[in-house]
């Protein structure tokens, strides 16, 4: 019921913003076909970004992936193997984060640079992708990071079981 409420307030709010903006006359809604997605905000990053955003959702995918393929292996005597995936696990833990923040930090000191090198300076219009493409780096680097602290735990949490 409170995702129902929650969903319909972000909708209303969202219909409000867009009401507002056509009132006034100097602002207007982008057309959908030029509005700034997920996707395009990928493909309009830099070879490097796209690298490592890559990397983070090769993270996301992998961490779930590598938890479904140990959880057969506990109680069993395939501890090696066990170990390996833990490992791999807490590789993605480690690292998705700071790869993320990294990633951001690049997107910005570009980006600052590239305003400083500019007269006018731009309006928020079109420094707005930078900012999401930085945003996007950090929610990658959290969502493949949480995945892996998740899986993880779960992991760890049926060995426990399985030992005990």
């Amino acid at each position: 019921m409170r995702a129902k409420v929650t969903s319909l307030a972000i909708t209303a709010w969202a219909m409000a913003g867009a009401a507002s903006a056509q009132a006034d006359p100097r602002m207007t809604v982008v057309p959908p076909s030029e509005r700034l997605t997920f996707g395009g905000v990928f493909a309009d990053a830099s070879v490097e970004v796209q690298v490592a955003m890559a990397l983070m959702i090769a993270g996301a995918v992998a961490a779930p992936a590598i938890w479904a393929l140990n959880l057969s292996k506990v109680g069993s005597a395939d501890t090696k193997a066990l170990a390996g995936g833990l490992g791999w696990l807490k590789i993605i833990r480690s690292s998705g984060v700071f790869l993320g923040v990294l990633t951001a930090s690049f997107i910005l000191l570009s980006g600052f640079i590239g305003i400083s090198n500019v007269r006018p300076t731009p309006s928020l219009t079109v420094l707005a992708p930078g900012f999401a493409e930085a945003t996007l780096a950090i929610m990658l680097g959290l969502l493949a990071s949480t995945l892996a602290v998740i899986c993880e735990r779960h992991l760890e949490a049926r060995i426990r079981r399985a030992a005990a």
